[in-house]
């Protein structure tokens, strides 16, 4: 990791401690389906050669795997799409005035049918998790193929935003509670500004413009409590939260959004997750008039880029969650586990066109092929289980 990045560092000149002052007002129900890869917006993929079938079951290969081996599971290429069923919108979230999105990864399988679909992360209902999976899980491809037969794609990944549309604001309820809350915060009492933050957060009437600001407000409670992995969880999500310039719907301004970018960058860097720091930097040149920040923070992207580049190992401290997974895009084509405690399960391999399960073992270095392209991990254990992820260098 860049050791030597300081985490307060750079302008913090944009902090939002102002209130939401809209109240909301009528809407309809919509959902928003944003499609993204892994690596950015959704491209085409070239099929590449395959040399292990993709269709061999992940339980048969834990079954088999014996202590301290590693067993291959599958890989494979890519597809089109066909059709998409769009996801219910829950009726109790749409009477409650309920928003919020779901991020999915999945697989195309041979008949082009997705499966194999993994809620990454959402925020809101956990109706809109069940309402999300349901939906993909009928969408249809016209299937990859390989050597003339059909064969299984990956990594696909979807965001769908629960929207009621029209326009959005606050409601007087929420703008009293979210007043206390900001008030203990801004008087120092960060441990009851947190509790009274995550009573706040259970609320089931939050729409995406008050998530939004919880999500602020959050990032700026783990700031003060100095979590950098709460920290970045709650920026990341707080993104996903803020609509787009292109719809017209952004809660938050750019200029915001710009600081939000810079520290996530800094946050990650410091953490070890590279790619998501360069992701975020891109995002970052992309905008208008941010010249100043871009500039800021080129020095750190610098550093990132060495280390890359660099003969040492990069070494990312990983603590389960409480659903048992954890994913990272990988910024070299070899890696490792170390320091395991606890239990691990598997680990899948979701490149831009092929994927790999594997059972863990720990010292053993798996090896990518560089033509798979850009490849995220996902790792399957306890929650709570820690390890180090090692990024091998080439040497």
């Amino acid at each position: 990791m860049v050791k030597a990045i300081s985490t307060k560092a750079l302008s913090n000149r944009v902090v939002h401690t102002q209130l939401p002052t809209r109240e909301r007002t009528a809407k309809r129900p919509s959902v928003v389906l944003a499609v993204l890869f892994a690596t950015g917006y959704i491209s085409s993929v070239t099929a590449q050669e395959l040399s292990i079938p993709c269709d061999e079951a992940e339980e048969r290969a834990l079954a088999e795997a014996k202590a301290n081996e590693v067993e291959r599971i599958s890989a494979f290429a890519p597809a089109t799409p066909l059709k998409r069923v769009d996801p219910r919108y829950p009726a109790t979230a749409i009477k409650k005035g309920r928003e919020g999105w779901v991020r999915l990864s999945y697989v195309i399988d041979e008949e082009g049918k997705v499966k194999d679909a993994v809620v990454e992360d959402f925020f809101g209902s956990p109706a809109f998790k069940r309402s999300a999976l349901s939906a993909v899980k009928k969408w249809q491809y016209n299937p990859a193929i390989k050597d003339g037969e059909p064969t299984q794609q990956c990594h696909q990944a979807v965001q769908m935003d629960f929207v009621i549309g029209g326009k959005t604001g606050a409601t007087r309820k929420f703008i009293k509670a979210y007043k206390n809350v900001d008030e203990t915060f801004r008087a120092g009492n960060i441990e009851a500004a947190d509790e009274a933050l995550k009573a706040l957060l259970n609320w089931d009437t939050l729409n995406r413009y008050e998530n939004t600001w919880l999500l602020s407000l959050e990032s700026q409670i783990a700031n003060a409590k100095n979590d950098s992995d709460r920290e970045v969880q709650s920026l990341t999500r707080l993104l996903a939260s803020n609509g787009s310039k292109r719809f017209n719907d952004m809660v938050f301004e750019e200029d915001y959004v710009a600081y939000v970018l810079q520290r996530k960058i800094l946050l990650d860097a410091h953490r070890g997750y590279y790619a998501a720091a360069l992701e975020s930097y891109s995002a970052l040149q992309e905008m208008q008039e941010q010249e100043t920040r871009i500039e800021e923070i080129a020095p750190i992207i610098s550093q990132i880029e060495e280390a890359i580049a660099s003969e040492q190992n990069l070494i990312v401290p990983v603590t389960m969650r409480d659903d048992g997974k954890w994913f990272h895009t990988l910024v070299r084509s070899k890696f490792a586990f170390n320091n395991i405690q606890g239990e691990l399960d598997t680990v899948e391999v979701r490149c831009d066109s092929h994927r790999e399960k594997f059972t863990v073992a720990e010292a053993h270095i798996w090896q990518i092929p560089t033509s798979w392209g850009q490849c995220q991990v996902m790792v399957k254990g306890d929650s709570e289980t820690k390890f180090d992820l090692i990024e091998v260098a080439s040497g």
